[in-house]
Order: C-alpha cells, then structure tokens, then sequence
C-alpha cells in the first residue's frame, strides 16, 4: 500500500469490488483532475476480479491504488525530519545538535541509513558525569579528529583518524616535575606553552600532546614528537577548559541505547503508536519508512496534529462496504446508484444518487455535463463497467439512458458493444485457478438491514457447465464465509445471465428458510429464481420484506 501524499484526495469503490467500482473510481478519478484542483488518486478497497483484471488490461488502464484501510498513520502525522548522526560523533556535537533543535532524543545510524541506536539528554548527562574520567577517551576509542573537534582545535601532528587505545589523561600544565612523575607511555598530556613541560611529556611517552591557547610548539619538539609517533593537538582553550571538555569528545556510540528501544513504521496506525507511547516516559521515537530506514521523528506532541485522509466514494454508501477506517477520514463526495444507506458525514457532501443501472452511468453523464471529453481508454472502461452491472441490458436495474451511454461509449472506444460483453463476461467466468474463497469474495456486498447482517455474494456467467463447477466447489466454504465476515445469514448467487435466472446458495438451514419464505419456494423445489438477476432491487427487497413480516409475527 502505497504511502499517501498530503494533497491527495482518493476515490475508492466498495470492499470486494466489482467492475462497475473499480471503473468508477478510475473515471472518477480522470474527471476531477481535468476539471478541479488537486490530486485526486483512483483507488480499491480489495483484489480485482477476473472480469475487472480484464477490462483494465483490453483498454490499458492501470490498476487503481489498493488502500485496504485509511486510519490515520504516521505517515499522516508531522514527523520531525531529523538526522540520524553517526556512532562516531561526539557526545559535545550531539549535544549540540539536540539542543539546537530543541529536541531530547537523537537516532544514531550507519552509513546506509540504518538505525543502530538511540542517545537521550539522559544518556549525555550520564556522559558528562563522566567527564572526569582519566582513561574515558582510551575505553571508547576516542579519535583524535574528534578531541580536536571538541576543543575547538586541530591536529598540527599525527593522524586525525588514530585513536586513543591506552593510557591516561594528564593535566601537566608547566610543571616538569609532575610530568616526569606521572606521564607514561600512551598518555593524553595537555600542557601549555611552556617547551619544557611539552618536550618532557613526548620524552615520558605521550601519545598526544594537547596544547592550549594555540601557543606555540618549537620546531625540536615537533621533531621529537614526529619521532616518538607522539600526535599533536592545538586548541584555543586554556588549561581548565580543555580539561573539562576533553572527554565529551568521545563517541556517542559508547553511549548509545542499542536494546530496548521503541521504533515506529509510517505504515502504522496512530492507534497503536499513542497506546505505545502512553505506557512509556519517553519524549520522541524513531520512525523508519516502508524500507525499514530511518525517516525521522515523532513525539506525543506531534500526534496532536493528525491529518485525516480524504474520500470519495463511488458505487456505495453503507458503512458495511466502505474500506476500514472511513470513520476517520473525511468523506468529500458520494456517487452512486445503489440505495441511501447509513454513512454519516460530519459536514455537507456533494451527493448524487441516480437510480441507473450502473455508477459509470453517472459519471459519464457528470462528462457530458461539465463538456469534457471522454478519453478512448477511459470510455472503454466504463462500456464494460455499464454492461457488466446490467448484464448486458438485461438487469431490471438497466434503463434507457444506460443503453444510449453504453452505446456513445462504444463509438468513443472504437469497440462493437456486444462482442465486447461476451469476452468480459466469458473472461470473468474462467475459474482455472481459483478457490472457493476466491469466488465467494470476488463480489461480496453486507447489507444492514432489520437490526440483522445479510451476506450476499453474486457471479455471472454464460454457460451453465461453469454454474455447476461454482455451485460445487462454494458449496461447503459457504458457512465459513458466514462466520468469517460476521453476517447472519450468507448467500451465493450464481447468476445465469443468458437464462435471466440465479442458482442460490445458502449458508445454513436458517438462511434457506429465509430465503423460501421471501420468494415462496416450496420445501422440495430448487433453489433457482426465474427472473432474478439483480442483488439490489430483487433479490435484497424480498429477503428484507421477509425479515420485516418475521419480525412483525414476533
């Protein structure tokens, strides 16, 4: 699923979509780019059908986004783009960094973008205490690019890249004497500009010479120290100040968390990340995008600015059908053709609802309204979107001004209408490959109705040998379906369309009950219903009229 710009507003059919969906959010999609600001995305709340993967690939359309849920995430969130630092910087430069941007937590990465760790104002203070330490800078590898760097200095001497790896740290100032006592070989001395103090300290040994207040440095002693491999460090700070600064040069990776931590994805949900976040006292936690690098970060403050996705709808309007998360999302517009279902809005929509066979209907109308012109890919889409959701014209559900549509769209295509339906419909048809999950979902619509849940899912087809390959192989996934999707009575239509006739099939004795009583079967006749064809308006009402007339008996 890919990560959502700020500025998108995407449009997406119902779960489980149809043709008639998946077209509409791509037209849709197509028309308000031309004639409105903004970027609106086509997009589908599930896998494409057979029928849908066709269509899309005989007019070369692309695939519309899969956004399976649109609760607010990170990713809708302002996360702060701070830098991860290296290990290898010191604990003065991360201080600084931290408080420049006003922030307590720093991400430590490797070169490639990887989180390796994480240092707090905690760990820093720690760090200070420290700071007296006589052999800090040799236990973390201290660098002398890096003690130069937090003494304000510079290496005169010696390898900016070498590295403390033994000895003390030794304040000698001017006094000799306590050179010679104290200094021995692999030592830090920081002396002044006294040249015996600085001869004697490289005589003892010294590793590195820090020398304050840039004094000078003589050519013999230089020498000296270029000899004995002795590396050279000028600073601007006197004596004390290079003494208390000198071990925040060590690294940040000597301080860093590397366990235990909490990090984050864009992915996931605001949710989840506040439940975190309030079983926890830290300020700020890592985020890494959806290659598992560090992005930046976020804190219990930022998740004040959620930004909610927004909608539009196409093909639906039942809470039950819309992709989850919509509750939080803003929904601008609804086109459809289907009856006014239960979806509150927290303001005032655009709305339009049409009694025509299919959502591209309307839309192609909305085309013709605002005089933009219908691209050849675009039209061939919704054809078959049209004939799909009238069965060719021959739904109860079809009008004339579906027919002249349907018709227009062709000519604008450049497609013979009929010849084009039967390949859809012979592609959508083809069950090589499937499972019975595959086509008891392919186009499955919950419905609301009678304080109960109903279950419906439809499939078409032409040749009656197919009717009875699904009928055998849905016949028993049929219950499960019932009790995964949380509905109480569940049902298969398999939909006859040259016979204008749908074999049903039920998911247990109560929704065959049901079903008898909404259509007036007899106990022993065949579940087969003469003239259904259309879920919404004749197989839906009746079982509805059903419930009402059991409810009414109570």
């Amino acid at each position: 699923m890919d990560e959502i710009r700020k500025d998108e507003i995407l449009i997406t059919g119902h779960l489980n979509p149809d043709t008639d969906s998946i077209c509409a959010a791509v037209a849709y999609a197509a028309l308000k780019n031309c004639a409105s600001d903004g970027a609106f995305v086509a997009c589908r709340a599930g896998e494409l059908s057979a029928e849908t993967k066709w269509v899309l690939s005989r007019f070369g359309v692309a695939e519309p986004r899969l956004m399976t849920d649109v609760s607010p995430q990170l990713s809708d969130m302002e996360i702060r783009r701070v830098r991860g630092i290296r290990s290898d910087l010191s604990v003065r430069k991360a201080w600084e960094i931290m408080h420049n941007n006003d922030i307590s937590t720093l991400p430590i990465v490797d070169g490639e973008r990887n989180l390796i760790g994480l240092i707090s104002l905690k760990d820093l203070a720690v760090a200070f205490m420290d700071s007296f330490s006589s052999h800090a800078l040799t236990v973390s590898g201290t660098s002398y690019e890096s003690i130069a760097g937090t003494l304000r200095g510079e290496v005169v001497l010696g390898d900016p890249a070498g590295v403390m790896k033994e000895g003390f740290i030794h304040v000698g100032a001017g006094n000799v004497e306590m050179i010679r006592e104290t200094v021995r070989p692999g030592d830090l001395v920081i002396t002044s500009n006294r040249e015996e103090a600085q001869r004697t300290a490289v005589e003892c040994g010294a590793q590195c010479l820090v020398v304050t207040t840039f004094a000078d440095v003589s050519e013999q002693v230089r020498s000296l120290a270029k000899r004995r491999g002795c590396v050279l460090i000028s600073t601007a700070y006197d004596t004390y100040k290079a003494a208390y600064y000198i071990n925040q040069s060590v690294p940040v990776g000597h301080y860093m968390i590397t366990d235990g931590f909490t990090s984050f994805s864009l992915s996931s949900s605001v949710e989840e990340v506040l439940n975190v976040m309030s079983r926890t006292r830290h300020a700020y936690f890592p985020v890494l995008d959806d290659d598992g690098k560090y992005y930046g970060l976020v804190s219990k403050r930022n998740m004040l600015g959620r930004r909610r996705k927004r909608l539009i709808l196409v093909d639906h309007n039942e809470r039950s059908q819309c992709v989850p998360g919509w509750e939080d999302a803003d929904i601008l517009e609804i086109v459809d053709h289907h009856r006014v279902g239960g979806i509150q809005t927290v303001s005032p929509i655009f709305f339009r609802n049409q009694p025509l066979g299919s959502t591209c209907t309307i839309i192609t109308q909305m085309y013709k309204e605002q005089g933009i012109v219908i691209p050849p890919h675009i039209a061939g889409a919704m054809l078959c979107a049209i004939l799909s959701d009238t069965l060719m014209f021959r739904s109860p559900t079809c009008t004339d001004t579906d027919r002249a549509y349907a018709a227009e769209l062709a000519k604008i295509a450049g497609v013979d209408l009929t010849k084009t339906g039967e390949e859809m419909f012979e592609a959508g048809e083809d069950l090589s490959g499937k499972t019975a999950e595959d086509l008891l979902h392919g186009d499955f619509k919950i419905f609301s109705a009678v304080d109960v849940r109903i279950g419906v899912s439809q499939s078409m087809f032409f040749s009656r040998h197919a009717i009875e390959k699904a009928a055998k192989m849905t016949k028993n996934a049929l219950k499960r379906i019932r009790q995964t999707d949380g509905v109480t009575y569940a049902y298969y239509l398999l939909t006859d369309i040259g016979a204008q006739s749908s074999h049903v099939l039920c998911s247990d004795r109560d929704s065959e009950a049901l079903l008898r009583d909404a259509f007036g079967l007899d106990a022993e006749e065949e579940l087969i219903l003469t003239g259904v064809v259309s879920r919404k308006m004749q197989f839906l009402p009746a079982l509805i009229e059903a419930l009402r007339r059991r409810k009414e008996e109570e």
